[in-house]
């Protein structure tokens, strides 16, 4: 784990009432996650994020964050916030993704169909396949990826 990663995350404060969070458009816990971070629990970290957003590694590359989680970091006061997206969001969640297995209901033979291959749609294809249904995604461009890759 590199060095600029575990200073970042030894800046979080942990707050009781954590503004990151409440800055973040899908409330990821972001003390949590540091804290398991801090304390080398990189697959529990990885799992929660994925459990909340199974689409962290995209947020953590495209989301606002200075206009979400670090924007609302309490340290951005004195103008040095917990840069958790750019950083500790996209480690945690390409090492688990790398690494990890994603926990899924056996199979239940039901076939479902998601119209759409942005962000929304990705994301119902992954919890339902994660819930035992076998999926099929269509999408009318050429690539999913909707307004992130297109716009």
């Amino acid at each position: 784990m590199a060095l600029q990663l575990l200073e970042e995350a030894q800046k979080c404060l942990q707050c009781k009432k954590p503004l990151c969070q409440e800055g973040c458009p899908v409330h990821t816990d972001i003390p949590h996650a540091i804290a398991l971070l801090r304390q080398k629990q990189l697959e529990e970290a990885g799992r929660l994020l994925f459990d909340n957003n199974p689409l962290s590694l995209v947020c953590a590359i495209v989301c606002d964050h200075e206009q979400q989680c670090t924007g609302h970091c309490i340290l951005n006061r004195k103008g040095n916030p917990v840069h958790f997206g750019q950083l500790i969001e996209s480690y945690i969640s390409d090492e688990w993704l790398d690494s990890g297995t994603i926990p899924c209901e056996p199979r239940k033979g039901v076939s479902t169909a998601v119209i759409g291959g942005g962000p929304a749609g990705m994301t119902a294809a992954i919890l339902l396949y994660q819930a035992g249904f076998n999926v099929t995604l269509f999408e009318e461009r050429d690539d999913i990826g909707g307004i992130p890759r297109y716009a």
